[in-house]
């Protein structure tokens, strides 16, 4: 797992990332402050639970993905298997491109993580 999600940070633009269980546990990081890794597993967990809740509510069915934009960057969240894939990203970077290699990242985890 730890190098599926370090692949990831050699994208263009992609300046962390993590995978994280839904109860919120981190499970692989390559952030370099573990506090940090935690308090965004944490974050990261809560707030796709909540937002896959509201969109079946509504009707347009689970959550796919998200993105969480800032000032200075976006936090890209991707389920795969049981887990959540976080990705850190600086402001100007070519989210479609980071998304495709989620994806991809989400199929090796699929492999990776038995039934």
């Amino acid at each position: 797992m730890r190098k599926i999600v370090e692949d990831l940070i050699r994208v263009d633009g992609v300046i962390g990332s993590l995978l994280v269980g839904k109860d919120g546990l981190v499970v692989a990081s390559t952030l370099l402050d573990p506090d940090d890794a935690e308090v965004l597993g944490a974050m990261s967990a809560a707030v796709y639970g909540e937002i896959n809740k509201s969109t079946k509510r509504i009707g347009v069915g689970n959550l796919v993905d998200a993105i969480i934009d800032g000032q200075e960057g976006s936090i890209l969240l991707l389920e795969a298997k049981d887990l959540i894939l976080v990705v850190i990203t600086q402001r100007m970077v070519n989210l479609g491109l980071i998304k495709m290699e989620m994806r991809r990242a989400a199929r090796r985890i699929n492999e990776a993580v038995p039934i």
